[in-house]
């Protein structure tokens, strides 16, 4: 079939009104599951520092004469540990016509994209505490870095081939780790670690943050039984595929697949406990205006901090995992 001769369509037309909805789509995740999940705490100074402290070994032996004339047993002082606070920020420029014109789906651009990062800021803390950076001091050429998770545990884990993670008992952990060979993320490497967690903290770990992948790898270990769902008369069966809770031999896991680990670091799965750390804020998130110099308006989005372990031992991870 045909159109008939000088028939006049949409093509044709001038002056069509366009057909744009008024509301904008973003499914980008937004959520951070440690940094909601950890402590909030406030820093002072741009070494935020703590104390941590153990207990001496048990001792079977731990037996005296009657009368003995006994002499001090020895002490050992506390641990001073800390982390430098990181400067994260970014600018929004919008011109003065960008933020006046009609717009679908915002009023004033300015606000639109200064709430925007806002939440980008939010997801770059997430992906700090997540990293295995080493703590930067910085000075008037370099910025300032918090350590991330990756270089504060290093009692409760399992790296796989030569890797390892350097020991600190005094200042923040500024050595990077040792490289080592990746391998599948397994269940009997989380029971080693959380046997190991069990072993050196009374406090067992409840949160198990793991790359989507390997949320998936997860949701595949066997445990000692299978899943099992009731169905209801003249109802339609579930398949069951995936999990979100790992009950151990040591206590409950939660399980969170976290979208930003798998940027920041794709080869690691900790299990934490969120009681024993924590995030510490020099300053709060702000938004500031920047000197206008032209047609434009300039916002200055910010915050700082850094992340807090207040004892590692309370944690685990496995390391050296294929991404």
């Amino acid at each position: 079939m045909a159109q008939p001769t000088n028939t006049f369509d949409t093509y044709d037309a001038k002056g069509i009104r366009e057909d744009l909805q008024d509301k904008i789509y973003q499914v980008s995740p937004e959520s951070t599951p440690c940094l909601s999940s950890i402590r909030r705490f406030k820093a002072n100074n741009t070494l935020h520092e703590w104390q941590r402290d153990n207990l001496a070994a048990p001792d079977k032996d731990n037996a005296v004469i009657e009368g003995d004339d006994r002499t001090g047993t020895a002490l050992t002082a506390t641990e001073r540990v800390g982390n430098y606070t990181q400067l994260f920020d970014k600018v929004v420029v919008v011109t003065t016509d960008a933020d006046t014109v009609t717009k679908a789906g915002r009023g004033k651009e300015v606000k639109y994209q200064t709430a925007k990062a806002i939440k980008e800021l939010k997801r770059d803390m997430e992906a700090s505490i997540l990293s295995i950076n080493p703590a930067v001091a910085g000075n008037s050429t370099t910025a300032r870095k918090s350590g991330g998770l990756g270089v504060f545990l290093y009692t409760n884990v399992n790296h796989g081939g030569a890797g390892a993670t350097p020991a600190h008992t005094s200042g923040a952990p500024t050595t990077v780790n040792t490289a080592g060979t990746n391998r599948t993320f397994t269940e009997a490497l989380t029971k080693t670690v959380m046997q190991l967690a069990a072993t050196n903290s009374s406090d067992i770990p409840s949160l198990m943050s793991l790359t989507p992948s390997h949320k998936g790898t997860f949701s595949g270990f066997t445990g000692i039984a299978a899943n099992r769902y009731q169905v209801a008369k003249g109802k339609q069966g579930t398949i069951i595929g995936g999990a979100d809770v790992y009950m151990s031999d040591f206590g409950e896991i939660m399980v969170v697949p976290n979208y930003v680990q798998a940027t920041a670091n794709a080869n690691t799965a900790y299990i934490l406990n969120p009681e024993y750390a924590g995030f510490a804020y020099r300053q709060e998130f702000k938004t500031e205006d920047l000197a206008k110099t032209g047609h434009s308006t300039k916002k200055l989005v910010s915050a700082e901090g850094c992340l807090v372990v207040t004892n590692e031992k309370a944690h685990a991870k496995v390391a050296n995992l294929t991404a």
